[in-house]
């Protein structure tokens, strides 16, 4: 009876999907012989563009660029509201949260413009994906919500279907398995009046993985091999991917090691295809932990070190995605308040001048008093106007300053992410290796440099003895890490050691860094990195850091990461404008690049120049 049911639904299911292809293969004929260029053709390049994101990626780009380019040139909102979408999701998939966020942003400006709910909906339910991925589920229960009040508001069933499996998701994640089944079978009951199988077979999987929890293995195994049809079927790659991610999970629970990494293997093999640089970055790590539970640990440190070179740039662009996101809603709701202050200014001041206008109708009938009267009133109202003037100058240096400040605690934000990672698994790799007396040192070394991180933000400026203190303990963990690969110096000018200023906190270190990872690391020998703090001629309200090193230089370290997108260092501009606030002196230029060369233009290094205040 089970097997006739699953050759039933199986039959359903390939029916509804050949009626998918179809729909791909009918939309792109249509294309050919359609002339116009007009709104439906924007929402043909649309859909196709949508309906290849996991299927052939570099086909979605093109249609979701043509998309944008015929919306924008006949006007048409909801079309450039919708290939930001389409960007977005494309963005996620190679693992590029800033752009991300950023498109879905756009989108939401658009649908505002319209009133376009179910753009907004859409939006809100793939940010909450994007902060599922980054393992924040307080922000995916709120964008989900948000966007099924949405979808219940313009009755969109589809959409509701999708959000609730995302809620259920989460609970999952949580471990609150009887919450997520609940929500799981809230969709199912949505989905199963929608002519769409992707939904149904993306429930399919979470329902195993529910049953596979249960220790209800055969159960689960039924919903895969149902699902793993369907994807196979559709040439449905991602969800393909999460079926046999699904498979490797009730191979294990079935103690099937071999299989279990069958099925991993072929998931990686398939999200590369995808070019899904995060699901690789995940199935890297799945199949680290399965070699290690196997005992294969040649294999499982293999998949490990390609997990973390991965994860370390997927991690970095996540924090720096999260941080730019927060600081757009920061900016958007404080542009709200000024403006509603503006409103509140305008209105008493028109309330002032009907006040005034009466006043002077009352002079012009009490001629002998206007002259004494109107004089007094005047200077009355022009010394009001004037207090009011210095209030609003205050307000708004008030506002000026807390941005500053929360522009600043974004910065002391900024530690990376990857340099915790690396030194965590540098105290496993020792452990592992059997040398707890290195462990137990760079543990140490480790833990000194946190507390001082910790101490360091919190407070607004240093002394230069802490700072240099600070940065020999991130120096010497890193030359432990990379094995004595390079070598520092400091160097600081009598005068200044002697004194001791204080300067900013929390500046130095992130250049430090980068003279590291994209210059030493890349040469091949006598790698060396100076740190020099010297007076500058003629100025008592700012010493100069010059960080050096020898390495392969910025043109060269370029060529290592020419197959990363390239953005705009934000980290850069707010220590920039930071230490043009706290400088008593004009400085146009506070930090500078300079490229080392020989006369023959061979790169010798690179030296960032630091003007910073003494405090």
């Amino acid at each position: 009876m089970r097997i006739r049911l699953f050759l039933s639904f199986l039959l359903i299911a390939c029916k509804s999907l050949y009626s998918q292809n179809q729909y791909v293969d009918s939309l792109q004929n249509w294309l050919l012989t359609y002339p116009g260029q007009d709104t439906s053709r924007v929402m043909a390049t649309h859909k196709l563009s949508y309906r290849l994101s996991e299927i052939d990626p570099s086909k979605a780009w093109q249609y979701a660029k043509e998309s944008e380019v015929l919306a924008t040139k006949i006007g048409f909102i909801k079309g450039i509201c919708l290939s930001n979408i389409n960007y977005a999701i494309l963005e996620t998939n190679e693992g590029n949260f800033q752009s991300s966020a950023d498109y879905y942003l756009k989108a939401i400006k658009f649908a505002e413009k319209i009133n376009y709910q179910r753009g907004i909906s859409i939006s809100y339910n793939n940010i909450g994906d994007n902060y599922l991925k980054l393992k924040d589920y307080k922000k995916v229960l709120e964008y989900s919500e948000k966007a099924l009040e949405l979808n219940k508001s313009i009755k969109e069933v589809r959409g509701q279907a999708i959000n609730l499996e995302q809620i259920g998701q989460v609970h999952f994640l949580q471990k609150n398995y009887e919450k997520a089944f609940y929500y799981w079978n809230e969709s199912v009951q949505l989905a199963n009046n929608v002519p769409d199988p992707n939904i149904n077979t993306q429930l399919k999987i979470d329902l195993a993985k529910y049953y596979f929890e249960k220790n209800e293995t055969d159960k689960a195994f039924a919903y895969l091999r149902i699902a793993d049809s369907i994807a196979v079927a559709a040439n449905e790659l991602l969800l393909q991917i999460l079926a046999y991610k699904a498979f490797s999970i009730g191979f294990e629970k079935r103690k099937m090691s071999d299989s279990s990494i069958h099925f991993l293997h072929k998931a990686l093999e398939t999200a590369k295809t995808l070019n899904n640089a995060t699901e690789v970055c995940d199935i890297h790590n799945l199949i680290a932990n399965q070699y290690q539970m196997a005992g294969k640990f040649d294999s499982a440190f293999h998949y490990l070190r390609r997990h973390k070179n991965l994860s370390d740039s997927l991690l970095s662009d996540k924090n720096f995605a999260h941080l730019a996101f927060i600081q757009t809603q920061y900016e958007t709701k404080l542009k709200e308040r000024e403006n509603q202050q503006l409103r509140s200014i305008q209105q008493t001041q028109s309330r002032k001048i009907s006040e005034k206008n009466a006043l002077i109708f009352a002079f012009i009938i009490a001629l002998l008093l206007a002259i004494l009267s109107s004089f007094l009133i005047y200077r009355y109202y022009q010394n009001k106007k004037q207090q009011l003037i210095l209030e609003e100058e205050k307000k708004l240096s008030q506002y000026k300053q807390q941005f500053a400040e929360l522009e600043i605690k974004s910065l002391r934000s900024q530690m990376n992410p990857h340099f915790l990672f690396n030194s965590l698994n540098s105290i496993r790799n020792y452990i592992i290796k059997n040398e707890p007396q290195i462990a137990s040192n760079y543990l140490a070394d480790f833990a000194s440099l946190m507390r001082k991180i910790l101490d360091a933000s919190e407070q607004s400026k240093i002394s230069l003895t802490e700072e240099i203190e600070m940065l020999k303990l991130y120096l010497d963990l890193e030359l432990m890490r990379f094995s004595n690969r390079f070598s520092y110096s400091f160097f600081v000018e009598e005068d200044i050691a002697r004194e001791d200023f204080d300067i900013p906190s929390m500046v130095i270190q992130p250049f430090v860094e980068n003279a590291i990872w994209h210059g030493l690391l890349n040469k091949e020998s006598d790698a060396h990195l100076s740190i020099n703090f010297k007076e500058i001629p003629h100025n008592d309200h700012e010493i100069l850091c010059e960080v050096i090193d020898n390495g392969i230089g910025r043109k060269n370290s370029q060529l290592f990461k020419n197959n990363l997108k390239k953005h705009h260092s934000k980290g850069v501009d707010i220590t920039r404008e930071r230490l043009k606030r706290l400088s008593k002196k004009a400085h146009e230029h506070p930090i500078q690049f300079i490229d080392l060369e020989d006369e023959d233009g061979n790169s010798l290094g690179t030296q960032v120049n630091i003007y910073l205040p003494i405090l």
